[in-house]
Formats: C-alpha cells, sequence, structure tokens
C-alpha cells in the first residue's frame, strides 16, 4: 500500500474475501482473494462490448443498455465476483454506480481517493499516512485491484476509470501500470491498456483501504468526516450531532483542540491537527 514497491513480489496479496453484507474492510484486513476473482471475472470479459441489440451487457445491468459504461463495467465486474464468492464488496470495498463522477465522490468521501496533484477541491491537501509525506511530488504507486481514474479532454473532469491488473518495474526503476478497461476512447471492446506511471491522462487512483489523509474544510462530508467526528467524541472533545459533514459544531471542536494542542485556532483540520489528535 506504499507508494513504492521494492519488487513485484510485492504484489502478491494473501487471500481473504470481504464477509457477506460487511461495513467496508479496516485497514488491516487483506482483500486479496477479492481481488484475484474480480480480476479473473474482468479478464474473462475480454474482448466483449457492444450486445445483440445494441448497448452493452454491463450497461444494460446498471439500467441503461446505450450509456457510456466505463465505471458500469467496474461495478459489473465486483458484481459477479460477489455472487461466485457469497460476499458483498459491492458499495463496500468498490463502488456501486453509473459514472466516473459517482466514483470520484464515492472513494472521496472515504479518504480513499488518492489525486496526482496532492489535492482534492473542496477539501484540502493530501498526505501518506505512513510518513506524512505530501502526495504532490511523490508518486503513489497502485496496487493490484486498485481503481484508476483517466482525464482526457482537458476539461477539468474525470472522463474514464479502469482496474489496475498489476505493475511492473524496469531495471532503471520505472514503473508501468497495466489495467483491465471498458468503453476506453481508443477501443469500444474491453480491453488491457499500459501507462507509464507519470502518464499525463492518469488523475488518480481509488484504494481499498486509507493511504493519505486529507485536510478537511467546512462543507467535506461522508465517511473520513464521520470517523473523523467519532475520534473527537471518544476523546472528549466533541458532543455535537454524528453527521458525517464538517460543519460549524465540529469546526468549533477543531479550534477548541487546536488551542489546547498550542496550535492556530483556524477550525480546519489539516496535517498538523490531525496528526496531533492521532487520526486516523
Amino acid at each position: 500500500m506504499r507508494r513504492w514497491l521494492g519488487s513485484l513480489a510485492a504484489l502478491a496479496l494473501l487471500f481473504f474475501a470481504c464477509p457477506a453484507h460487511a461495513d467496508p474492510p479496516d485497514a488491516g484486513d487483506d482483500t486479496g482473494a477479492f481481488v484475484e476473482e474480480l480480476l479473473a471475472v474482468a479478464t474473462g470479459e475480454l474482448g466483449q462490448g457492444k450486445i445483440s441489440g445494441g448497448g452493452t451487457l454491463y450497461a444494460a445491468w446498471f439500467g441503461n443498455r446505450y450509456s457510456e459504461w466505463c465505471s458500469e463495467f467496474v461495478a459489473w465486474c465486483v458484481d459477479q465476483a460477489d455472487q461466485r464468492l457469497g460476499t458483498h464488496c459491492l458499495d463496500s470495498l468498490y463502488p456501486y454506480g453509473g459514472a466516473a463522477v459517482t466514483f470520484v465522490n464515492w472513494y472521496t468521501s472515504r479518504g480513499r481517493y488518492v489525486t496526482i496533484k496532492g489535492s482534492i477541491k473542496g477539501w484540502g491537501d493530501q498526505w501518506y499516512l505512513d510518513d506524512g509525506t505530501p502526495v504532490t511530488g511523490s508518486a503513489y504507486v497502485p496496487q493490484r485491484g486498485d481503481v484508476v481514474f483517466f482525464e482526457w479532454y482537458q476539461y477539468n473532469r474525470i472522463d474514464h476509470v479502469g482496474i489496475v491488473e498489476y505493475v511492473t518495474q524496469d531495471v532503471y526503476g520505472a514503473f508501468t501500470i497495466h489495467t483491465i478497461e471498458g468503453n476506453n476512447k481508443d477501443n469500444p471492446v474491453v480491453s488491457r491498456f499500459s501507462y507509464p506511471l507519470d502518464d499525463p491522462s492518469i488523475r488518480a487512483y481509488g484504494v481499498r483501504e486509507r493511504v493519505t489523509g486529507i485536510e478537511l474544510h467546512r462543507g467535506a462530508s461522508g465517511v473520513y468526516v464521520l470517523d473523523f467526528q467519532q475520534m473527537l467524541t471518544d476523546t472528549g472533545r466533541y458532543d455535537g450531532p454524528m453527521s458525517g459533514v464538517y460543519d460549524t459544531p465540529t469546526i468549533e471542536a477543531v479550534r477548541r483542540a487546536q488551542l489546547d494542542l498550542g496550535l492556530e485556532p483556524t477550525g480546519v483540520a489539516d496535517q498538523v491537527t490531525q496528526t496531533a489528535l492521532g487520526f486516523p
């Protein structure tokens, strides 16, 4: 889960499947068995595309057979792996959605969206949890089973998603990302693609557990904020509603905590503040 890999052996994963109807796995859980099944499903779809009568199986499964289907393909593969294993990882380990932006919001709200530029609009800067290094200037190397996000048309939006199949590293240390994707603009069927780690179209990764922290500003919402509120509650610093929204009661609690810790009381839960509070 580190942004570096010492060798290809680091890509090998232990086996664990999401228990049926489980909450999202903790950081200490291993989900290798599910990832292997997911990739087996995706590999089995190579070469598939439009079905008789138009549209695709993946978009039809989601409810609109004629829609763009890159995200539907990922969600469909997760659903098929769930059915094979008797698990419930769709909408817990991986998102359920029919648009790339839905995937972005799902991962962001859970603190599992690792950007290339190291910050998220409406939230703030990101840093690696293992050593506190800013994500900016220190590229994340994805893991097998991560979801990769692409921007193709320079409109400041995510256009496409795929599944990371594996990562290779050459003798010079350069990484190559190998993916399985549906509806890539260069090939309309399910296909394999390869990209250098610094490919300019890659914008972010959706990961299976948190590897980064992120600043919290007013209006941020989701599981990450809810976990932060729970931490404040558990340490006696917050008695407000567990809303999952970084709102005025939460900001005031953070200001009080910052004063107690000798920090500037900005109300923004930045890296220094979260680290001082022992979060996450």
